[in-house]
């Protein structure tokens, strides 16, 4: 019987072919993972964006409620042109210069005089309760 030397060129062969084999795929694997960890990476930031643009979306839709209601409307046309209901009683607070406005004109324009010698807690009882 003749004993095969361990060192044959066909077991060295045999063996790097196996190392190689087996180090790609390690390296495929390490490569996958990578690729796929980026791409999860990738997937979140874009979940995280969405996020904040429908939250965005959701205010903007909330602001644009309210540029609509009659409220606001309402509101602006009594701040901007100095509008009112035909019924309704508007109280003026004039802090400074009350000569301003004479005494007498107050009532026809439909408005009530709050005097500014009241104190603010005075005021706000005025607003609320009308004494």
């Amino acid at each position: 019987m003749r004993k095969e030397n361990i060192y044959s060129s066909k077991n060295v062969f045999l063996l790097v072919s196996v190392f190689l084999i087996v180090f790609w795929l390690l390296y495929s694997l390490a490569n996958y993972w990578h690729e796929s960890s980026k791409i999860r990476a990738e997937i979140d930031a874009i979940h995280q964006t969405n996020e904040r643009n429908l939250l965005e979306i959701e205010e903007k839709k909330a602001y644009l409620e309210y540029l609509e209601s009659p409220q606001r409307i309402d509101k602006e046309a009594k701040i901007l042109m100095r509008k009112k209901q035909p019924d309704e009683k508007v109280l003026v607070v004039i802090e400074e210069k009350i000569d301003i406005l004479p005494p007498d004109s107050i009532p026809e324009m439909g408005l009530e005089f709050v005097s500014s010698s009241l104190s603010i807690p005075e005021k706000w009882k005025w607003v609320f309760l009308h004494k």
